[in-house]
Order: structure tokens, then sequence, then C-alpha cells
């Protein structure tokens, strides 16, 4: 007669179950961390250091100089940060034009980041207004105190006595701004050297052309552009003006 088979003690069942649940999800675990492959680790989440949500706040305006007419000026800001993530859409908007002045805000979009936009980086936004600029005050974000003026060739700010004269130093960014707008440069550009009589500069002539080297000479209405240079040091800019002091350029490296 066949004996009845015993079922297995319900305690020792609910232990192999349980092992056997701990060990597939260890299986499973170890696949996921590891795509599959033995050895591999998964990779920790990258920490989030720019957040989501745009916003948009005024800039810091640095300068002006004449656009390429006279209905056209070139705002120079300060914006936050070198990492393209920081900051887009640097633009004019809320343009008001009266007999006397012209106010618009700057702008541009960024957002908050935790250190990575700290730096600042020089930009350019383009102000155009329907009727001639001509001589009236520019007024940018709501800014009165730091009003901008047409000083001789360039813009500026009076001075503390309400003087709006032409800034007696030639190498003012007033003057040197009228400069780079007057080369046609596409970029404020870099100062190499100025002296009363003298200017250097490296300017973007065009976007797809790399920097070509300009010297000025000073005369009554401010900075004349006389020679342009390509290479290293002095040559081709005595070559068109021996008068020019050497000194200025010999260790000049090549324009960049």
């Amino acid at each position: 007669m066949t004996e009845p088979r015993r079922r297995p003690d319900s305690a020792v069942t609910r232990a192999l179950v349980a092992a056997g649940v701990v060990g597939a999800a260890v299986a499973a675990a170890a696949v996921v961390a590891g795509c599959g492959v033995p050895g591999a680790t998964a990779a920790a989440t990258a920490p989030t250091t720019i957040g989501a949500q745009w916003r948009s706040f005024r800039a810091d305006i640095t300068g002006i100089r004449p656009g390429s007419d006279d209905h056209s000026l070139f705002v120079q800001v300060a914006l936050p940060g070198k990492d393209p993530g920081c900051v887009r859409e640097p633009r004019i908007e809320q343009v008001v034009e009266a007999k006397t002045d012209i106010r618009a805000d700057v702008v541009y979009s960024t957002r908050p980041a935790a250190g990575g936009c700290q730096d600042k980086v020089a930009a350019e936004v383009r102000l155009t207004t329907r009727d001639p600029i001509a001589d009236r005050t520019v007024i940018l974000n709501a800014d009165t105190g730091n009003a901008w003026h047409k000083l001789g060739a360039g813009w500026g700010h009076c001075d503390r006595q309400g003087s709006c004269a032409a800034p007696a130093d030639h190498c003012d960014p007033a003057w040197i701004g009228a400069a780079v707008s007057a080369a046609g440069a596409v970029s404020p550009g870099t100062i190499r050297a100025c002296v009363p009589g003298w200017l250097i500069l490296d300017l973007l002539q065009h976007q797809s052309e790399p920097p070509s080297r300009t010297a000025f000479r000073w005369s009554d209405a401010g900075w004349t552009s006389f020679a342009q240079a390509r290479s290293a040091g002095c040559a081709e800019i005595l070559v068109v003006e021996p008068k020019f002091p050497a000194a200025l350029c010999r260790t000049l490296p090549a324009p960049a």
C-alpha cells in the first residue's frame, strides 16, 4: 500500500520562495545597473546647475557706439556666463521715441544657475529707430541718471557739472566707439594701443574672415583710419605712415 505523500513544511516553502524573489531582484538590478555587461556600473546622474524656466532681466549697459546709418545704434552689454545655456535672446524692447529723447529696454533671458553663469561676457544689440537719432538723448532701462548723449563723433555720459562736450581724452570709449563704427566693424574689437595721436584696434570686418589690425590717426573730427595689417609687428603700418611710433606695435602679435 502506497503511503500518502507528505506536503512540504510551509515554513520551508516560504523561505525558498523568499530566497528566489530576492535572488531575482538582485539579478534584475545587476542587469539594469550594468546593462547586461559583466563588471559594468551605472553612471551617477549629473548634477543640474541650470534651471528649466527662462526669465527676462534688464542687461548691464557698458557702452553705445554709432550704427551703420542715422537710424541705428549698437548698444554694448555685459551678459552672464560663457555657457550658451546661460543666456538667450539679448534684445531691445519697448522703444519709445520723443522729440528730445529715445527710451528703450535692453533685456535678455536666463535660467537660475548654481555658480555656472557668474562670468560676464560682452555682447552688442542693435537699437533701430523710426526717425533719425540725430542729437536726441538715449535712455536705456529707465536709467535717467546715466542717460547717453552724442559727444563729438561718439556717445557717452555728460559730466557731473552737466557739460555734454566731447571728451578731452582721445582714448575715451566714446571716441573709440565712433572709430569702430566708422571702420565698419561688426564687433567692438580689441584695443591694442592708444595715445593722444595714434590708435590701434584689432577689428572683425566680416564674420567669415579673421580679424585685421587697423591703425588710426587723430584729427579734429576724431579718429581716422589710414592702414590695415594682418601680420605681427609694424611693417604694414609703417609702409603707409613712417611717422607712426613703432613702440606701439613692434611687439604686437598677429591680429586676433
